[in-house]
């Protein structure tokens, strides 16, 4: 094709431009780069003078008048050619500092040789269709070299079409793109070419006319037709092998997709193809996965030959046509064969017996037959485990999963049990190993009866000895104290001596210190505490006595002393002495030899003796006596005490210094004295006449007893003894001991031996008790547990009451959540029938298997048996005549129903049919479409059923 080409000036090659010295000063300005449109210049000024410093460049125009015109921007060192500057004459222009002028030699640019190529189209084909649109391309190039940017160059289009045997413009159409109108063809449009224009500033080229390009339907009607030749008829695809025909699809869809959108839209019959396609790609995969059979683990067989019949059956007729000779159905039945029926079920019914084999039923309770935590282990996980090698749809059908879970959830809770004890050890002291096991039992009561058996004893005895760890230290520390107590109520059953005494203290402290470490409830049993107390208090007051008595006889063996300081030494020890208890007195060893050693007294008369002297030593021997109260009876004593106090009063003074023994009768009178303070207590608790009230007075009087010298004790003690023997009967008082001792015995092997009523009786009393009381009842924490598991046992019964006809299961549930003693607390008759409906329950249901494997006999190798309608109907009959637990078991249920929907279905699309050439196309084109939706299986139950509809 030859090219138009367009110039302003001559064209001129492009050159290195060789520097020339110009200027004021004669220096040289030089110009280095390519003079074309595009191209880069740069001044040099190596030339320049030295020392001159350049401030600024201005580039110029040479005019054709010979005048310079400034380039307007071009004031740096650098310039690129502009598209205007083609043609031009330019120069540059250096500025020093000092304002001189240094000019380069004057350039000429080169002018644009410009070409246009023929205009082509973005198309793959030589056809266009209506509403498609065309768009122009034309490259412009400048033969001289020039770079051109897009945006320096303008294009213009005339668009022209073939009229008869000529070309005409298309009057508007002068853009780059075109759209075909959607009637062309109507308007004789069918041959179309364009021309294009470029203009680069003043340069302009034209090019040839492009190739012409045919509208036409050529593309979509062609493709249409090949899309038709897919299909055979609406059911079934035009298939001699699914490998060319997915070659095939595959190829068609390649073309398709390169099509233009608006040729796309042509093609009508599109969806065919696509759906071919897509249908292509879901064989093809269900083949596969098919052939990778072989590849699939044991444990997901199952589920994998599930998902490929699944997958089959949801194909249609149309999509079954590409399964040429069923090929693909003929593998997928021979993987799906049902496994042996009648051993799964077999096995199923040994798995029952097995499952239920694990318990037995004694005395209206249940336990299991496994007689240790780990052999009950070892038969769950056997069960389990031949469970698992049953075929998916059988393992649901094993029954009594409850028992086994039962079983699983007490093991656990027997070994938590088991784990608690880690906390225990002999080497705790009683008070922590009490505390520990107060814990563990907690945790033990709290064990149904099935899981008590599974604790092995040494555990239990583990428990016990825990829990006796106080009870063996309040033994040996009751026997301790008895050692102190017992004997006679005036004095210890011990004889300290110097070398004893301290052992004795020493025993009685620790006796006080392993008490302080007893539990409350411990400490209640101890025997004789408060006496215990006592004697550590008696032991620290007869100590002193013992040593000011020890002191006394060092003083009385020591030379030179003063007979009044060893008389009134003697006086005040003996007061002392006297003023103990009896029980005080009786740990005073060293009594004897200072009541022995008593003190010479020397009577000075200036040698004068009283007439009455005799008098005076006779009341001394008479006061002598009363030193040992013993020998009188109170009234005696009063009588002597009253007779000596008189007679001494009657003595002159010189004679009264013969009394030496005075004090004796003066701590005597205080004896007295006191003894009398002591009776009026006595009479005020004997005059009280509310039993209660004298109780109280009682004890009032015991306390003042107990605080009494020894001598006033022995005073006191005949009228002390007709009060505590005399006192009123209070018959509404409570009877602690009694009580204590019946709430110790409701329990016995950890199970309550006594009806609901008795324990609410217990409780009833122990209510009524005072604060007070209620701390002596040391089996208190029996009787708030028992008492806290006959709520929970009236909770169970009134739910038993309501619901154990109408939902037994519940009821059954919510027994075995009760522990094993409140079961106890279940009447027999009670037990013994949850435990028979329970029993009840775990029945093997043969009736139930038996119909499973009739259900399964309704499809054979995936497909349905020819009787399937009779058949069906029987075993909905025996189905409707099972009980709600039997039905239960029939885990493939879904398989009748399903049989049953399948022949509904089948019906309601016979109905619908319509023999051919009858007229009635539109509704036989609406059975066909019905029929065609149809499954394989369901397809082959059609044709059983109706094989003159096909």
């Amino acid at each position: 094709m030859n090219k138009k080409l367009f110039f302003t000036v001559a064209a001129i090659p492009a050159a290195l431009i060789v520097p020339t010295v110009a200027g004021a000063e004669e220096a040289t300005v030089t110009v280095l780069g390519q003079n074309m449109v595009n191209g880069v210049l740069k001044a040099s000024i190596e030339n320049l003078p030295a020392n001159s410093i350049v401030k600024g460049y201005q580039w110029y125009y040479i005019e054709s008048d010979n005048t310079n015109k400034p380039i307007s921007g071009a004031t740096a060192a650098s310039f690129t050619v502009p598209v205007e500057a083609a043609g031009k004459t330019i120069f540059v222009e250096a500025i020093t500092t000092n304002d001189s002028k240094y000019k380069s030699a004057p350039l000429t640019i080169n002018t644009l040789q410009l070409a246009i190529a023929k205009p082509s189209f973005a198309v793959s084909s030589k056809y266009v269709v209506p509403g498609e649109a065309l768009k122009a391309t034309a490259e412009v190039t400048d033969a001289a070299g020039a770079k051109l940017q897009s945006s320096q160059i303008t294009y213009s289009y005339q668009w022209f079409y073939k009229v008869g045997e000529s070309f005409t413009i298309i009057d508007g159409a002068t853009s780059g793109t075109y759209t075909i109108p959607k009637d062309a063809l109507d308007k004789g449009m069918q041959e179309i070419m364009v021309k294009v224009k470029a203009k680069v500033g003043s340069a302009i080229v034209e090019s040839d006319f492009s190739d012409v390009i045919t509208v036409s339907n050529e593309p979509t009607n062609s493709m249409i037709n090949e899309i038709k030749t897919l299909l055979k008829n609406d059911h079934q695809y035009n298939v001699s092998s699914l490998e060319a025909f997915k070659g095939e699809v595959t190829a068609m869809d390649a073309k398709y997709q390169a099509l233009t959108a608006p040729a796309k839209a042509n093609v009508t019959n599109y969806d065919i193809l696509k759906r071919a396609v897509a249908d292509v790609e879901l064989i093809s995969k269900l083949a596969e996965k098919v052939d990778k059979i072989k590849e699939v683990s044991e444990k997901d067989l199952q589920k994998y030959l599930k998902d490929i019949e699944g997958s089959y059956d949801k194909l249609d007729l149309l999509q079954r046509s590409l399964d040429v000779n069923d090929s693909l159905y003929t593998s997928i039945k021979n993987l799906l064969k049902d496994p042996s029926d009648i051993e799964q079920i077999n096995e199923v019914r040994r798995l029952n017996q097995a499952i239920v084999g694990l318990l037995k039923y004694e005395n209206a309770l249940v336990k299991y037959v496994p007689a240790s935590k780990e052999a009950l282990q070892t038969a769950v996980e056997s069960i389990e485990k031949d469970k698992a090698k049953l075929a998916q749809n059988y393992r649901s059908t094993v029954q009594n999963q409850a028992i086994l879970n039962d079983a699983k959830a007490d093991i656990k809770k027997v070994e938590q049990f088991i784990k608690s004890f880690e906390k225990l050890s002999p080497n705790n002291t009683p008070n922590k190993q009490v505390t520990v096991a107060k814990s563990i039992r907690s945790a033990y009561e709290k064990l149904t009866f099935k899981q008590l058996q599974l604790v092995p004893s040494n555990y239990v005895t583990a428990l016990l000895q825990a829990e006796d760890a106080e009870d063996n230290q309040i033994q040996k520390l009751n026997i301790d104290i008895a050692g102190y107590l017992g004997g006679a109520i005036d004095s210890y059953p011990i004889d300290p001596s110097v070398y004893s005494w301290q052992s004795h203290v020493n025993n009685v402290n620790r006796i006080i210190n392993e008490y302080k470490s007893l539990t409350k409830n411990s400490a209640a049993k101890i025997i004789g505490y408060e006496d215990i107390l006592t004697l550590q208090k008696d032991f620290k007051a007869a100590e002193k006595v013992i040593k000011d008595m020890d002191a006394y006889k060092k003083l009385s063996q020591t030379t030179g002393v003063a007979e009044s300081k060893l008389n009134s030494n003697y006086t005040s020890i003996l007061k002392a002495y006297n003023k103990l208890t009896s029980l005080q007195q009786s740990l005073v060893y060293n009594a004897d030899d200072f009541l022995l050693n008593t003190p010479k007294v020397t009577v000075d008369t200036n040698g004068k003796e009283p007439t009455d002297k005799a008098a005076a030593e006779a009341l001394k021997g008479d006061i002598a006596k009363l030193a040992d109260v013993s020998k009188y009876s109170f009234t005696q004593f009063e009588t002597a005490v009253n007779a000596a106090t008189a007679t001494y009063k009657n003595l002159s003074s010189p004679a009264r210094k013969f009394v030496t023994n005075y004090y004796l009768l003066t701590a005597a009178s205080k004896d007295l004295s006191g003894v009398k303070s002591f009776h009026k207590k006595v009479q005020t608790a004997r005059e009280e006449t509310d039993a209660t009230k004298q109780a109280k007075k009682i004890q009032t009087v015991e306390t003042a007893y107990a605080k009494l010298p020894a001598n006033q004790q022995h005073l006191a003690k005949q009228q002390y003894d007709d009060l505590l023997n005399n006192r009123l009967v209070d018959g509404s008082a409570p009877d602690i001991s009694k009580l204590n001792s019946e709430i110790a015995t409701i329990v016995t092997n950890d199970m309550y031996i006594v009806s609901i009523d008795k324990i609410n009786q217990l409780s009833a009393q122990y209510n009524k008790l005072s604060s007070s009381d209620k701390k002596r009842i040391t089996n208190a924490s029996i009787l708030t547990t028992a008492v806290s598991d006959v709520k929970k046992v009236d909770s169970f019964m009134k739910q038993y009451e309501k619901s154990f006809n109408s939902n037994p299961t519940t009821v059954i549930k919510a027994y075995a959540k009760l522990t094993a003693k409140q079961m106890s607390l279940v009447s027999p008759a009670i037990r013994q029938a949850i435990l028979d409906k329970e029993k009840g329950q775990q029945q093997s249901n043969d009736t139930a298997l038996n119909l499973i494997e009739t259900i399964n006999g309704l499809l054979e190798n995936g497909e349905y048996i020819a009787n399937l309608e009779t058949k069906v109907k029987e075993i909905r009959t025996q189905y409707d005549a099972l009980s709600a637990s039997e039905k239960k078991v029939v885990k493939n249920y879904s398989k009748l129903t399903q049989a049953e929907n399948d022949l509904k279905k089948v019906a309601e699309i016979h109905a619908l049919y319509v023999p051919a050439g009858e007229g009635k196309e539109e509704a036989r084109k609406a059975w066909q479409t019905a029929y065609g939706k149809l499954s394989k299986k369901l397809e082959i139950l059609y044709k059983n059923l109706y094989s003159n509809d096909v």
